[in-house]
């Protein structure tokens, strides 16, 4: 009885297609775990506040408690100015790593009213934009 044998040849560009499918995948399975951090997908959530008031910005506003540990949460609100009307991306930053959520914050001359929308009823609300 003759007995065959099994050759597995690899190639280099064999090898180099493999690679790359091993990387993409565990990019994109990396995007899966930890949504926050997925380059592909951008998140903005809304607030609003009037001239020379900070906004009360929470991580339990527009974040839950049982996919994330809230006191990690920080906004950098280094780049805004409270007493000046107009509009602001503040990022969010969790475990000192930047995200891709920011919130976007109204500041609103003093003369206007903060009014309530569906979206300002919902606390939650979001809009999530894939790249």
């Amino acid at each position: 009885m003759k007995q065959r044998k099994f050759h597995l040849h690899f190639t280099l560009f064999g090898t180099i297609v493999l690679a790359l499918v091993l990387v993409l995948l565990f990019q994109t399975l990396k995007g899966k775990a930890e949504p926050i951090f997925d380059d592909n997908t951008a998140t903005t959530y809304y607030a609003k506040t009037t001239l020379g008031t900070a906004p009360d910005l929470q991580a339990e506003r527009y974040f839950n408690t049982e996919n994330y540990d809230l006191s990690g949460f920080t906004f950098d609100v280094s780049q805004c100015d409270w007493n000046k009307a107009g509009t602001y991306r503040v990022p969010v930053i969790y475990d000192g790593k930047k995200t891709n959520c920011v919130v976007q914050v109204e500041v609103l001359a003093s003369g206007e009213e903060i009014t309530k929308t569906a979206a300002d009823i919902n606390e939650n609300a979001v809009l999530t934009e894939k790249k």
